[in-house]
């Protein structure tokens, strides 16, 4: 099997040369997408500036692996207990997040991370100042308000995945170099404050529907900066605002849980607060999203007749068969075996495959996610599946949370009981604070995998990491310093002010 240094750099490749000879694609209805965001002759007409968040969007979904894009889900669940490399100690980018062992003077997968967020910064601040200086008459009002506060949720976004990685980082507010070029890390605190305050702003100018997007839920409203409120008022332990913004969201007749949970990651599903769309034509290897590409296997083994697995095992025929019959990255023993008896949510979001009984398989049986499956998602077939940014699920495990905190059990529990009962559980059996809070970490383990970091996120908040994941035979001698990724020593070169994370 190739290592992920090829397989990432054959992406990154394949991604690029497909942008330049295809050109960028309509997001929306409107004029394609600009490069030019930063330029104020951008910000002329409503159509222009349409263009422009379509920029914006696609920068994000569609350059290849990013934050925004499968990183953040791959290299957070790689970094906890959630997934297990295939490829092991060849896939030298991705096997030090495993067995937490990163070495920052290496060549190191998650300063993806930190490229790819501060880009998206970057931009929503060319927008924010360019809408701030445009005079424009050609700008309706209600466009440049909305465009304003989609531009400050997206700067508000990346910076929250930016100092969960990171902790301490720069805070850039402006596209001006000679104010960016030597920034401090700013404290997570201070960061944290002006998500709050950009998110403040986002809900004051975003509409609460979804006509930005002609009725597809891919460009953020209110709900979208309401419910990232929400999760950033938890993160600071703020429990009266995190169940206030969690019941605006809740209480919203936009967003319902359904109750086929097969239908949860599919277009425009009720539950999707925010969704991204990707460009399935400058997607590698035929996938809808990098979460297909990074865990579904390309085919399954049970699923081919004698002489087709014959075929397949034969080297000079498929030289790498691994990649066809196997997941990139699987489920540890520790998640499979968190879900109840009777979940439905395994059922529907895990799915399992066996390799061949010969060396070197050995008939092993891989569970891997399963909750994006457009697999040949092309022009002729359009992506059944958005990236869902944002669900409606979380919010309800949200509230329960602040309101335990808060000393209402009735209402936490209710809230658990959503979640158990759409998955096909009984009412929870925890009634004091103690144990419903970890009811509440139990179901967001299994609602929540291989989404976003949030197992990752989640042990590090409530100080739970070093317990749950020192434990990890794979990681020792455990290195709690390394819960913080190094910061990349290109950018420590380039800005003298900048100091390394501990440990490394």
């Amino acid at each position: 099997m190739k290592s992920t240094r090829y397989y990432l750099r054959t992406i990154y490749m394949l991604s690029i040369i497909m942008v330049v000879m295809c050109g960028c694609k309509k997001l929306v209805e409107i004029d394609k997408p600009t490069n030019t965001i930063s330029t104020a002759s951008a910000f002329g007409t409503d159509s222009k500036l349409n263009s422009v968040m379509a920029g914006l969007y696609n920068q994000m979904i569609n350059t290849g692996l990013a934050f925004s894009n499968g990183a953040t889900t791959l290299y957070g669940g790689l970094t906890a207990d959630e997934f297990v490399d295939y490829g092991g100690p060849l896939n030298t980018l991705t096997y030090p997040l495993l067995t937490s062992n990163i070495n920052a003077n290496a060549d190191f997968a998650a300063d993806v991370i930190w490229s790819s967020a501060y880009k998206t910064i970057y931009n929503s601040n060319a927008i924010i100042e360019n809408l701030t200086s445009s005079v424009s008459d050609k700008i309706t009002d209600s466009l440049r308000a909305s465009c304003t506060g989609e531009a400050k949720f997206t700067r508000a976004f990346s910076y929250f995945y930016l100092t969960n990685f990171y902790g301490d980082v720069p805070l850039v507010l402006t596209t001006d170099f000679n104010k960016t070029a030597t920034l401090p890390r700013a404290p997570q605190a201070q960061v944290y404050d002006q998500m709050v305050q950009d998110l403040k702003d986002a809900q004051a100018l975003l509409p609460d529907n979804f006509s930005a997007g002609l009725g597809e839920r891919i460009r953020p409203n209110k709900g979208a900066a309401t419910a990232l409120l929400a999760r950033v008022y938890l993160y600071q332990k703020d429990w009266k605002n995190a169940e206030a913004q969690a019941s605006a969201v809740i209480g919203n007749s936009h967003y319902s849980l359904l109750a086929d949970l097969n239908k949860v990651f599919l277009i425009n599903s009720t539950e999707a607060i925010w969704q991204l769309k990707q460009d399935v034509s400058l997607t590698p290897v035929g996938s809808g999203t990098y979460d297909d590409i990074n865990f579904n296997t390309r085919i399954e083994w049970e699923s081919l007749g004698p002489d087709d697995q014959a075929a397949f095992l034969d080297p000079s025929v498929y030289p790498s068969v691994s990649y066809f019959l196997t997941p990139q990255n699987y489920l540890t023993d520790e998640l499979s075996n968190a879900f109840e008896p009777g979940d439905l949510r395994h059922t529907a979001w895990v799915r399992s495959t066996p390799s061949p009984n010969i060396d070197p398989y050995f008939g092993v049986t891989y569970n891997y996610p399963f909750k994006y499956i457009n697999r040949t998602a092309t022009n002729n077939q359009p992506a059944l599946q958005y990236n869902v940014m944002l669900r409606l699920a979380e919010q309800y495990l949200i509230r329960a949370e602040a309101r335990a905190e808060l000393g209402d059990a009735g209402g936490s529990a209710a809230d658990i009981n959503r979640i158990r009962n759409r998955a096909g559980l009984p009412n929870t059996t925890a009634s004091g604070q103690t144990d419903l809070l970890a009811a509440i970490a139990r179901e967001r383990r299994v609602e929540l995998f291989a989404e976003w970091a949030h197992r990752l996120f989640d042990l590090k908040r409530t100080g739970k990491a070093s317990e749950v994941l020192g434990a990890i035979a794979i990681k020792q001698p455990w290195k709690p310093g390394q819960l913080l990724y190094p910061v990349p020593v290109s950018e420590i070169i380039r800005d003298p002010r900048l100091i390394q994370n501990p440990g490394y």
